[in-house]
């Protein structure tokens, strides 16, 4: 009976060693099952004796891969960053503006579809400014203010080339860009915070338009061209 009663407790089931030079498999399932409890759960539930039960070691296995909960959140979050800016690069478009429509359009559609890991990447999950506080790394400084930095160059490249072609007037495609990343994400966000809300139509268009400094001859020809595609798949 004694026996049993060991054998039916509700510890984890004890994961089999790594063989040698496979370290890095525990590391990629410390974050995977961190990313599950972040998805199926909150970021609460995201403790170190949380993502141990749900991979089955203890929790000290997880300090010789991360020294802390918020070594592990800033992984998540560099990751998502980067996925983020691989998503807005492969926007496609047949010049410059519809690109830079495109990349805006991939942006809300993340930010709708993923949005655990929109939250984490801005703050609402995990605190970068304060994380940076207890650093002392130079190089881990460096990382921690250079998150999200790649995204922003998307946007900015995307409007540099309207720039280049004359498609938009923008004089500072840093700042107009920056400005631009300003409403997107508060459009986002309020998409989420506030989903009853009647949105105006193209609000995302006009947005784009505005900040983008995008020339209306462009947005003219561009909205003739969609008006002809619509018409054309309606009949």
């Amino acid at each position: 009976m004694a026996m049993t009663n060991l054998m039916t407790t509700d510890e984890p089931p004890r994961r089999a060693r790594n063989p040698r030079g496979e370290g890095s498999r525990l590391r990629g399932d410390i974050l995977d099952a961190a990313a599950a409890l972040l998805r199926e759960e909150s970021e609460a539930a995201v403790t170190l004796r949380a993502v141990a039960r749900q991979i089955g070691v203890s929790a000290p296995s997880i300090y010789r891969h991360f020294a802390d909960r918020d070594a592990i959140m800033q992984e998540l979050t560099e990751t998502a960053f980067a996925d983020f800016a691989d998503l807005l690069r492969s926007a496609g478009g047949t010049d410059p503006a519809e690109h830079l429509h495109e990349v805006c359009s991939r942006y809300l559609r993340f930010a709708h579809e993923e949005p655990h890991r929109y939250r984490l990447m801005f703050g609402g999950v995990w605190d970068a400014a304060q994380a940076l506080e207890g650093r002392t790394a130079l190089e881990d400084q460096d990382r921690l203010r250079r998150l999200g930095l790649d995204t922003l160059q998307v946007l900015i490249d995307a409007l540099h080339a309207c720039a280049e072609v004359g498609a938009s007037s923008s004089t500072d495609t840093a700042r107009d860009a920056t400005a631009l990343w300003v409403a997107l994400h508060g459009l986002a966000d309020l998409r989420h915070t506030t989903p009853l809300f009647p949105w105006p139509e193209r609000i995302e268009t006009d947005l784009v338009t505005q900040l983008a400094r995008l020339l209306r001859r462009n947005v003219k020809l561009r909205e003739l061209a969609q008006n002809l595609v619509d018409r054309t798949t309606n009949e």
